[in-house]
């Protein structure tokens, strides 16, 4: 009995140390390192709620980080954003995405951070009017 008392306290630690993050929510807060590490702005942030998407936030300074659990949906969300989001329509915001993330951010943060984080921009252009 001892070590089961002993398991359940250990397991008990492990969750309020972790604080029962998802898998998803692990890989954005490892997207919003990234991010930040490159160059990009996100000292604080917003979950919210997008279609295709396991888990987005919005980030103080305007960035939206995302992640997918397949390019399938990371490519729907793009094609989404490039057809109805006012910023990227107005070309002031683009993507950047590689395999299951993507970031939105201006031209000018998108660029600073690319070198670092890879991945391919998307927006409004001759590609994509």
């Amino acid at each position: 009995m001892g070590r089961i008392h002993r398991a359940v306290a250990v397991a008990l630690t492990a969750l309020v140390v972790t604080g029962c993050a998802t898998p998803a929510s692990n890989e954005l807060t490892e997207l919003r390192h990234r991010f930040v590490a490159a160059g990009g702005t996100c000292s604080s942030w917003t979950p919210r709620d997008e279609s295709f998407a396991v888990a987005a936030s919005t980030c103080e300074a305007g960035a939206t980080l995302v992640i997918f659990d397949s390019t399938k949906d990371r490519a729907d969300f793009i094609k989404s954003e490039i057809e109805t989001n006012d910023q990227i329509r107005a070309r002031t915001h683009i993507i950047l995405s590689q395999d299951t993330w993507l970031v939105i951010d201006t031209l000018a943060v998108i660029v600073r951070v690319m070198p670092a984080m890879g991945g391919m921009i998307s927006g409004r252009n001759g590609a994509n009017p």
